[in-house]
Order: structure tokens, then C-alpha cells, then sequence
């Protein structure tokens, strides 16, 4: 794996975790108002979008590495012939 994938797996889970934080009140403590409320939904939707795009990242570069594969199988089957 690509050291990008991991930082993109760190930071989605930081993200999400600094959102729930703040909607529980661990890190800005004292009431909720409207933009804390905010603020922490947007971070708990960013690190939800971070970890789905990085998991379809992978999933896109392995269906890459079986094209290539298949087509070099294919390659080497014409030329045999």
C-alpha cells in the first residue's frame, strides 16, 4: 500500500473522532450552540467522505493492476499463437 492511503485512512479517522469530540462537548466544553453543532457535523461528514473516497481509490487501483494483468495475459496468448 501507498503511504498516501494511510495518511488519507489517519486523517479521515482524526476528522471524525475531533467532530464527535466536539458535538459531545470534550473539546469546547459548556452548551451547544449552533456553530459548534455545525462545525462538528461537518468534520464527522468530511472524515466520513475522506475514508469512502480513499477506500474507492483502492478498490479503482486494484481493478487497474487486473486490467493490466489481464491484458498483458492476453498479449502473451496472441503472440503465442
Amino acid at each position: 500500500m501507498n503511504a498516501s492511503i494511510y495518511v488519507n485512512f489517519a486523517t479521515a479517522g482524526l476528522t471524525f473522532i475531533l467532530g464527535i469530540l466536539i458535538l459531545t462537548g470534550v473539546i469546547f466544553p459548556g452548551h451547544l450552540d449552533s456553530s459548534k453543532i455545525m462545525f462538528g457535523v461537518v468534520l464527522i461528514i468530511y472524515g466520513v467522505y475522506r475514508f469512502v473516497t480513499t477506500v474507492s481509490k483502492i478498490k479503482q487501483l486494484r481493478q487497474e493492476e487486473r486490467k493490466t494483468k489481464l491484458w498483458e495475459e492476453r498479449e502473451k496468448l496472441l503472440k503465442n499463437k
